[in-house]
């Protein structure tokens, strides 16, 4: 056997038959080490940086590729796979039957070449007969690796009785449940997205990752076109596609997806965070699933991590191993010290999801607002910070038995309309899920209403409604007579109507009086050092 080294883009596209073949004949399924992922990697991403292919041949045919990147550190040279940062999975590509002998003479290879070297190699998974075989030559060598392994959840999509399958989750995710009221919002579709739609992917996901520490680069503009290539990918074994979630033609959840040979890796997935009461993304992760036999997906990869919805879906789980293994040279040996310890840094703080979380969300919020934030939101902060100390709410909840004189006339609106009417649309979804119903006049007025219950959720406060009674939110004290007069003229069973207020205003409280509304309840929320209370006082008659 022989090797030689490949350091151009040019010089290694004439290999691409040969590189194809051999995945063709062990029957890859890892996307990442397809010839066309790793040339357009190289092309968009790769192009500055250290690339060194290993070409390997026996008898005068090529038989392997090892896909490696280096870096000069001290004296000493790392050896790393291609596509850290972008590749979840990497692996040697070599005949499966000379796997062994192959990687035995390349490593020997290097080691004699490069004394003072460090291997750093990420993405082998457990299931490749990479692994095992690197681990017996490095036994065999007397080399102890440090190795950390990071959890990769999948489902085997073609074992599954999808019926009783996705029956279970949905009791788990209270999909059911988020399914109908996104649908009455409007038409609710999920659909392969086009190709100009990715600038649509990317606004979504700068849109949910706008607060958040986000290490995945995934909108950088070198990233933006090599993805943007993948979409282009039209023959071959492997290919990329968008899944998206639709409400009436507006994507709302994505999921960017490198499918191989009936294996489909969640690459990079998202959402609106507007419509986070919802689940949209877990809504899409159900039709995705729903659809996988038909789509011939033998593996959908739910990717590498431990977020706990991976492990409400998944059927079975791999391991990503991360090799790292040196050569005995002191400048070698303590490169290999500090690259071990971040390693095991990494390790511990990616399996407690809590710190992952605490990271990626409290700290992201906390920098963005940092660099952000204006005179007000800085005063808003302080409020929300004392609040978190010592807090206190009141809220008075009136009842009004006795009808109105006709006023102005209201309707009800659907979700676009009200969205024209209303600036915050978190806090609209929020309203629709919640079971409120909007109602405007012909200016932008709104007003909601609930039919079964009164809500007040700045006091924790839920109490299931008397029959033939409404509740409304969000009214205003010059046209409140009018919206209860219309109430029960659209609905005759409505005879009594509840409504809250905040405001310790004896104008506001003479004006309901005279509105025939009687002061039923008092609601208060204490809260001190995050330990909050709430009681509830009852009026039989008008609090003088």
């Amino acid at each position: 056997m022989k090797l030689y080294h490949i350091r151009k883009l040019d010089n290694l596209l004439p290999y691409k038959k040969n590189w194809d073949h051999i995945l063709e004949v062990n029957q890859n399924d890892n996307p990442f080490i397809e010839f066309q992922w790793v040339e357009n990697w190289w092309r968009y991403i790769g192009v500055n940086r250290a690339i060194e292919f290993i070409v390997v041949e026996k008898d005068e045919k090529v038989i392997a590729f090892f896909p490696f990147q280096i870096t000069r550190k001290w004296k000493t040279t790392l050896i790393e796979f291609i596509g850290r940062g972008e590749a979840n999975y990497m692996d040697f590509v070599v005949y499966n039957h000379l796997r062994e002998e192959v990687i035995e003479f390349v490593f020997d290879e290097l080691k004699r070449s490069m004394p003072k070297c460090i291997f750093n190699l990420h993405g082998l998974l457990s299931s490749s007969p990479s692994t095992n075989i690197l681990s017996l030559y490095l036994a065999k060598r007397n080399c102890e690796p440090t190795i950390f392994s990071v959890v990769t959840p999948f489902i085997k999509t073609q074992e599954l009785n999808l019926e009783d399958y996705l029956k279970k989750r949905r009791k788990i995710h209270g999909l059911d449940r988020r399914e109908k009221r996104l649908k009455y919002l409007g038409e609710v579709t999920q659909k392969t997205s086009s190709l100009d739609e990715i600038d649509c992917v990317f606004a979504l996901h700068d849109k949910r990752w706008k607060q958040k520490m986000d290490t995945s680069q995934f909108t950088s503009e070198e990233h933006k076109k090599f993805y943007r290539a993948l979409l282009n990918i039209n023959e071959g074994p492997m290919n990329a596609r968008v899944e998206g979630l639709y409400l009436d033609n507006q994507m709302i959840a994505f999921s960017y997806e490198l499918n191989c040979r009936g294996r489909m890796v969640g690459y990079v997935i998202g959402h609106d965070p507007d419509f986070d009461i919802y689940g949209p993304g877990t809504i899409l992760d159900k039709e995705l699933i729903a659809n996988s036999q038909k789509n011939s997906i033998r593996i959908f990869d739910l990717s590498i991590g431990y977020e706990p919805y991976k492990f409400e879906w998944n059927t079975g789980v791999d391991y990503t191993n991360n090799f790292i293994f040196s050569s005995n040279e002191w400048q070698a040996q303590m490169v290999y010290q500090l690259i071990r310890g971040k390693g095991h840094i990494h390790a511990v703080l990616k399996k407690n999801y809590k710190i992952v979380l605490f990271k990626r969300e409290f700290i992201g919020r906390k920098l963005y607002f940092l660099r952000n934030a204006t005179f007000k939101e800085w005063r808003r902060a302080i409020w929300r910070l004392l609040g978190k100390i010592y807090f206190q709410k009141s809220v008075d909840i009136y009842q009004q038995t006795n009808g109105n004189e006709v006023g102005r006339e209201f309707q009800s609106l659907f979700y676009p309309e009200a969205r024209k009417r209303h600036h915050n649309l978190s806090q609209l979804n929020k309203w629709f899920y919640k079971g409120f119903k909007p109602y405007g006049d012909s200016t932008i007025s709104l007003f909601w209403m609930h039919p079964r219950v009164i809500r007040v959720d700045e006091v924790d406060y839920l109490q299931p409604l008397p029959k033939n009674s409404a509740f409304i939110a969000e009214w205003q004290i010059h046209n409140l007579s009018s919206m209860c007069s219309f109430l029960r003229q659209e609905n005759k069973n409505v005879h009594d109507i509840y409504v809250s207020t905040s405001k310790k205003d004896p104008l506001v409280e003479k004006h309901l009086q005279q509105l025939g509304f009687t002061h039923v309840k008092s609601v208060k929320k204490k809260s001190v050092f995050s330990k909050s209370s709430t009681q509830v006082s009852a009026y039989s008659t008008p609090r003088e």
